[in-house]
């Protein structure tokens, strides 16, 4: 058996037999690392996560993110070394992949599973110029079974990101339909309760949390907090820190623990209160930063989730 065979039957045999079971007792509260990619160094960005006080990183592996697709093999084991040094946890990672046939989707899950990582965020899909969804969800079926097959091979959970606005996903049933012919130990749900909520804030976030949990299809959740803002162009979420917003954080984290959710939660910050130069920003953001993660931390302890 060589080395590639080795590590091919190592992140098969490990993958998690449903995206509930993780090997975690509890979730484990990351930050998304899209909100520092201000900071270049791994050993830094760690030092800095670490001091904020979460227990992980999503890394981001995009383009002008923190590791670059192209330079996954190497980058990807020198930022996951610099992060657990620094004793957090590298559970998942947001990627753009989308198509199992792209040489760096192979390169990307490879690298992965060797470093223990099982959760990666999928790149989303959009509707195309069709004004079927069951048409274009069958469409789109041959593409997800093949990533689904790579998925298996190297022991992944692949999580679609729920966006708001008029994307694929955003209705939840939709993304639903999508992943609902696979075996749901290698694709499902990254969801988000912040787009969840401008989409179906008055109650149909709920039907669509409980459609994929009954499923088993939740294998990483990502929080943010918006208000409605009216603009020029109308009515739109802005989001703002967390516990100021629209989200019912506390019927979500119920849910959450209702589950036995133990999978990563990615905390967003996809709001500014800084203002002035640009080291001033950077410093009210670490300090939003802070107190969200603490917010978030009351919040699910309340909740019995941790």
């Amino acid at each position: 058996m060589n080395r590639r065979t080795f590590l091919t039957f190592v992140g098969a045999a490990a993958a998690p037999r449903n995206a509930f079971e993780t090997g975690a007792q509890r979730p484990i509260l990351c930050l998304f690392s899209k909100h520092l990619e201000w900071i270049r160094d791994y050993s830094r960005l760690a030092e800095t996560v670490a001091s904020i006080g979460f227990e992980g990183v999503d890394l981001t592996v995009r383009e002008n993110g923190h590791v670059d697709p192209k330079r996954v093999e190497e980058d990807l084991p020198k930022a996951c070394e610099a992060i657990r040094k620094a004793g957090l946890q590298v559970p998942m990672i947001t990627t753009r992949i989308e198509d199992a046939r792209k040489p760096e989707t192979h390169a990307i899950l490879k690298t992965s599973s060797a470093l223990g990582i099982r959760y990666y965020r999928r790149g989303g899909e959009s509707w195309g110029k069709g004004a079927d969804p069951l048409r274009r969800i069958a469409e789109l079926h041959p593409k997800i079974r093949d990533l689904v097959e790579l998925n298996k091979q190297y022991g992944m959970f692949a999580g679609i990101h729920n966006h708001s606005g008029y994307g694929l996903g955003a209705a939840i049933w939709d993304l639903y339909e999508l992943v609902k012919p696979f075996d749901a130990r290698y694709i499902g749900s990254n969801y988000d309760i912040g787009h969840a909520t401008a989409e179906g804030g008055y109650g149909a976030w709920r039907s669509g949390f409980h459609l994929l949990a009954s499923a088993r299809r939740i294998g990483m959740v990502a929080v943010k907090d918006f208000v409605w803002r009216k603009r020029e162009d109308g009515w739109r979420p802005s989001f703002c820190p967390l516990g100021e917003g629209m989200v019912d954080m506390k019927t979500f984290l119920g849910y959450l623990k209702q589950i036995a959710f133990a999978g990563p939660v990615s905390l967003h910050f996809e709001y500014s209160s800084g203002s002035g130069a640009p080291e001033e920003k950077r410093k009210a953001q670490l300090a939003d930063m802070r107190r969200d993660l603490n917010r978030l931390r009351a919040m699910a302890s309340d909740a019995g989730l941790l």
